[in-house]
């Protein structure tokens, strides 16, 4: 018994663009919240805000261009 159909090739590939993406949200965020805090000794983002908003990339964008590609 499967609990996840296999994914397709191109499915792969954009869940890695999407995985790499969400990747770079979260060391941009960091660099910016840790040079706010160098700065002003204070934080500009939360901890939670920073999780979430990698992860919304991430699946969002996943989302988004696997919709892009089953229109083709």
């Amino acid at each position: 018994m499967k609990l996840f159909k296999n994914m397709s090739q191109i499915e792969s590939d954009n869940w890695n663009k999407s995985a790499v993406l969400g990747f770079y949200t979260y060391m941009l965020l960091l660099f910016i919240d840790q040079t706010y805090n160098l700065l002003f000794a204070s934080n500009l983002f939360s901890s939670s805000v920073i999780f979430w908003a990698g992860l919304i990339v991430a699946f969002g964008t996943d989302f988004i261009l696997n919709l892009t590609t089953k229109r083709k």
